[in-house]
């Protein structure tokens, strides 16, 4: 039997559908293009464009496959009503539970027709394992380590999409960095909606566990997907200053860069203890590289306040910009504030923003002359890859070229050429 994965939205989505493929194959099924039994559409509802396109993923499925099973997993699965649902004609929906039932529900739908909607969430219930025995291709392995989320940010519906936090065990997730590393990856980025949040039965938190990880492996390196200012520990700080297996990057999201619209979004910081901070990482690790993540267009966002954030955000030499043009989210607290500021508005922020991302990238990009890059794929004498701080690099060798690669770096374009 043969399907086919549709996937929208964030890195977590991307784990998870690599997860999906990897026990539907074990069960016999085959990954294709065309001539499909099954189509799973992965979706996303962090804005209302992931939502429209995770709709219109689903309807291009069945319109094209007529005689395919349509399987709908994923966060717009658990928040779409129950007429929206009725709407998609699907034939197996899951929501932010039984994820991992997927592969053997899918069976079951095709041998027993056993369709089902599994999108109740169930309090209490645990973190739902997805372990991945090999990235194909790939030197990069990636472990989902928590899921869910109890901060409610005003704008926000993931909290209602995922559920609550609850994280891997300790014992497991130690046990599956063995087994990658076994498996000849060279580096291992934690993932999670939270992944500053995991906490392990005893109270430990991710230092911890980065430390007995660190210990039950030699040669792997450790890189954290996404984490919040408010999860920067001291004891993060210390390992990320110590040890050279922790690559010298973080994805940290701000959001804004003004402290009425923080406010008005319910984020757990100022704009100054975000700044005091990023100086205290900074001073431990001077060779670290930071990037985040930028709203724009926010409920009330004034002229003068996203002028405050370019200014702000500019001073916190962030080393590049993820920018969001602000959705409004039916169910949240944001979407009962007020309408958003114009779309022709927002899109002139956006814009802005991105050609600030791409000053940052150079400005900081600049610092680097040599580096190591972890080669990721490539051919005909061209390889990719990405220096210790996240930045992308074009290899240029006349032989092949695997693992770590360490050479001079010329900054072109937002990238890193490197001859070797």
């Amino acid at each position: 039997m043969r399907f086919s994965i549709t996937t929208l939205g964030c890195k977590v989505n991307a784990y998870e559908s690599r997860y999906y493929a990897q026990k539907l194959e074990e069960l016999g099924f085959e990954e294709a293009d065309s001539d499909l039994d099954v189509c799973i559409i992965n979706t996303c509802t962090v804005t209302n464009t992931a939502a429209a396109k995770s709709r219109q993923m689903i309807h291009r499925a069945r319109r094209r496959n007529p005689g395919a099973r349509i399987v709908v997993v994923g966060c717009y699965a658990q928040t779409a009503e129950e007429e929206e649902k009725q709407k998609l004609q699907a034939d197996l929906i899951i929501g932010a539970r039984h994820k991992n039932e997927l592969a053997a529900r899918v069976l079951a739908l095709m041998t027993e027709d056993r369709s089902a909607d599994l999108t109740s969430h169930e309090e209490g219930a645990g973190f739902e394992s997805m372990p991945i025995a090999r990235f194909e291709g790939r030197n990069r392995a990636f472990l989902k380590i928590q899921d869910g989320c109890n901060q409610f940010c005003s704008y926000c519906a993931i909290p209602f999409a995922r559920g609550r936090e609850r994280s891997i065990s300790r014992d497991e997730a130690l046990q599956l960095v063995q087994e990658l590393e076994a498996a000849g990856h060279r580096e291992i980025v934690l993932t999670g909606i939270h992944t500053g949040r995991w906490q392990g039965e005893q109270g430990e938190d991710l230092a911890d566990l980065l430390k007995d990880m660190l210990s039950v492996t030699t040669d792997v390196t450790f890189r954290i997907s996404s984490i919040e200012i408010t999860e920067v520990t001291d004891g993060l700080i210390a390992l990320l200053s110590t040890e050279p297996r922790m690559m010298p990057h973080l994805h940290i999201p701000v959001q804004s860069a003004s402290n009425a619209v923080l406010q008005r979004m319910d984020r757990p910081y100022t704009v100054e203890e975000f700044e005091q901070r990023l100086d205290e990482i900074r001073r431990a690790v001077p060779d670290i590289s930071i990037s985040t993540d930028v709203i724009c267009g926010f409920v009330g966002e004034s002229d003068a306040e996203f002028e405050e954030m370019m200014q702000t955000l500019r001073r916190m030499r962030f080393s590049f910009l993820h920018v969001f043009p602000y959705s409004q989210r039916q169910g949240t607290k944001a979407s009962r504030m007020g309408p958003p500021v114009d779309g022709t508005i927002q899109k002139e922020r956006a814009a802005r923003l991105l050609e600030l991302s791409k000053e940052l990238r150079m400005a900081d990009m600049s610092r680097f002359r040599e580096e190591t890059v972890l080669v990721e794929q490539g051919e005909n004498g061209e390889y990719t890859g990405y220096t210790r701080q996240y930045h992308p690099v074009l290899i240029r060798c006349d032989r092949p070229l695997s693992g770590r690669v360490h050479g001079t770096l010329r900054p072109e374009d937002g990238r890193y050429i490197m001859e070797v």
